[in-house]
This record gives C-alpha cells, sequence and structure tokens, in this order.
C-alpha cells in the first residue's frame, strides 16, 4: 500500500513540475525539495524524467529540452519560456483590455482567466490583486455584447471573400435594418470593435464602417466578391488616415499647432509630416478622412487653426460659431 501511495505521489508531483515547465516557470531544487519533503536526488531524477519525456514527444528541431540556468538556478523548458506569457505581460494585457471597455464583463472574466492560467500560483495571486479594483468597478459600454463569434465569423468571411448577410441598426434608427455586405476588415478605435465593408450594389463603392454590437443577426452567405490584391483593403494604412471612425472625404489637410503636446497630435497622425516650426507653431500637413478629423480638431480647443483646404477651415469656422451660439447670452 506504501509504494503504491509512492507511485501516486511521485506521478502527481511530476505532472505539477511539467505544469510548470509548460508555463514557462523554472524548477528550482530547493523549492522542490521543501515543497515534496523529497532529497535533491530526487528533483535530479525527476528532471531526468521530465527530460527524457520531452525528447521522445515535442520537436528537437525548435530546440525543445530541459536545461539549467546559472543565473536563476533553476531549470526551464527551452523555448517553452520565450513563447509563453510572463506575469508582466500578463499585467499588460489585462490593464489594456481592462481599459477598452470593448467586452462585456463576463466575457472580459474569462479572457483573464484563461490568461491567467499561464501564471505560476504566486504570480497569479499577484496580478489578480493588481486589477481586482479596475475589475470591480469594470463597466462596459452601452450597447456592449459578446463579440468573440460575430468577429470571428466577420473575419472568416473577409478571408474567403464571402458576402455577409444581416440587421444593423443605425444610430438614429430604432429598427433593425437588412444590408448585404462585403467584408474587408475589423478594427477596434475608441472602445468599439468596427467593420469596414462595402455594400452591396452601392454606386458609389465606397468603404463604410459599421460598429459590430449594432448588428442583430448576421450569416455567411454562400455568394462571393472579388477583390483584385492591388485594390485590397490594407487596414494598417486606413488607420493612419481614420480618426474617430468616422470617414467622409479623404483629403490632404494642412494646420498650425501651437499647443505643448506635439507628440500626442503625431501620435494621433501617424503619417502627419511636419513642415515648419517656429515661436508661432508647428506647421503640420496630414491625409485624413474629413468628418473623424473634424470631430478630433475640434477638441483642440484654440491650439489648433486648419490652413488648408479652403473649403474644410470654413467648415471648422462654421461649426465654432454655432457651438459659440450656445454660450451666448440669451
Amino acid at each position: 500500500m506504501d509504494n503504491m501511495r509512492e507511485k501516486t505521489d511521485r506521478s502527481i508531483r511530476l505532472l505539477k513540475m511539467f505544469d510548470m515547465l509548460q508555463r514557462g516557470a523554472g524548477l528550482n531544487s530547493r523549492e522542490l525539495q521543501d515543497r515534496f519533503g523529497i532529497t535533491a536526488k530526487s528533483v535530479q531524477r525527476d528532471i531526468e524524467e521530465l527530460r527524457t519525456y520531452i525528447a521522445d514527444n515535442y520537436d528537437q528541431a525548435e530546440g525543445e529540452n530541459i536545461e539549467y540556468s546559472r543565473i536563476q538556478k533553476s531549470y526551464f523548458w527551452r523555448n517553452r519560456s520565450n513563447i509563453m506569457l510572463d506575469e508582466k505581460e500578463i499585467l499588460l494585457i489585462a490593464v489594456i483590455l481592462l481599459e477598452s471597455r470593448g467586452l462585456t464583463k463576463d466575457e472580459l472574466q474569462r479572457l483573464l482567466e484563461k490568461i491567467l492560467l499561464q501564471c505560476s500560483k504566486t504570480s497569479e495571486k499577484k496580478i489578480r490583486q493588481l486589477i481586482q479594483n479596475e475589475m470591480f468597478y469594470y463597466k462596459a459600454t452601452q450597447n456592449a455584447k459578446p463579440m468573440g463569434d460575430m468577429l470571428w465569423k466577420m473575419m472568416d468571411a473577409k478571408q474567403r471573400q464571402k458576402c455577409l448577410r444581416a440587421t444593423y441598426k443605425r444610430i438614429r434608427n430604432k429598427e433593425y435594418e437588412p444590408v448585404e455586405l462585403m467584408p474587408l476588415g475589423i478594427m477596434f478605435s475608441e472602445m468599439y470593435f468596427y467593420l469596414l465593408a462595402k455594400v452591396v450594389g452601392d454606386a458609389n463603392d465606397e468603404v463604410i464602417t459599421f460598429r459590430v454590437d449594432r448588428f442583430g443577426e448576421c450569416e455567411v452567405l454562400d455568394k462571393k466578391f472579388r477583390i483584385e490584391y492591388n485594390s485590397r483593403f490594407q487596414e494598417g494604412i486606413f488607420r493612419q488616415e481614420i480618426q474617430f471612425m468616422s470617414m467622409g472625404t479623404l483629403m490632404d489637410v494642412k494646420f498650425k499647432y501651437t499647443g505643448i503636446s506635439l507628440e500626442a497630435v503625431l501620435d494621433r497622425l501617424p503619417n502627419a509630416e511636419v513642415i515648419s516650426k517656429d515661436e508661432e507653431g508647428t506647421v503640420i500637413q496630414a491625409k485624413v478622412y474629413e468628418r473623424g478629423a473634424k470631430m478630433w480638431f475640434l477638441t483642440q480647443a484654440e491650439y489648433v487653426e486648419i490652413l488648408e483646404p479652403a473649403w474644410f477651415r470654413e467648415s471648422m469656422r462654421e461649426s465654432i460659431e454655432k457651438m459659440m451660439n450656445h454660450y451666448l447670452e440669451k
């Protein structure tokens, strides 16, 4: 009976050690001795057995093996620790997800739990303590709904160039409307996921942004569309040109900035170029979509002056006058 129990204890110990290695954690001989009440010789025998198992069952071409780090005084699964998330990386992802507000609380919770499975128990406890307040007060957007299935369906349709038939509720509408789309890409911006698509049969053939949380039903059709490689939609370039996922006319704009954070402006407009800079301000040129850019320029108060094009400068002036009228005495 004692022999059977000893074998069971060793099997469980080996499984726990293997789990630690899979997570990218190290095996420290002294800590293992204290934890399991075994000798250094037993630890070494266990590690050799794990090394043999990994050599027999994992790709040696990728250098999969257990190696000893003299600096950390622990054994690590070579390459495994490099591909697994460490506690700092997991905390980084958790903070970004919490700040996004784009997921329901249940979806966020499930995702964080799966990410935390990669941590050691000590790291998991530490991260939970660091984010528990943010998690408790997390508030999703008003119309938030589970996104995983919908995003996967849309991206799959895009990849296979298949049309989508869906129902969509526009901001000012109370009812869903049927729509047939050619999906071109998915983006996330300012708390929302967006589908970028063309409407089937639209004579203008323009790319339109649809908020994913405003879709009702959505199905992938057998009907295919074709976009030539040279004309394909490129999210990376589009992301440099659009602000607040509101589009309009693509244009070149030149403006003067007199605020203190030029860096923030260049971050918001990734394709922007500084034309000149003196004591009166910095002149910047960028390629942007008119409606979204206008929304952002208006948030910069007196620190932005549109120089070109003239029609856009006039449009800004008219909007500012309307804003000012709200504050005039009546």
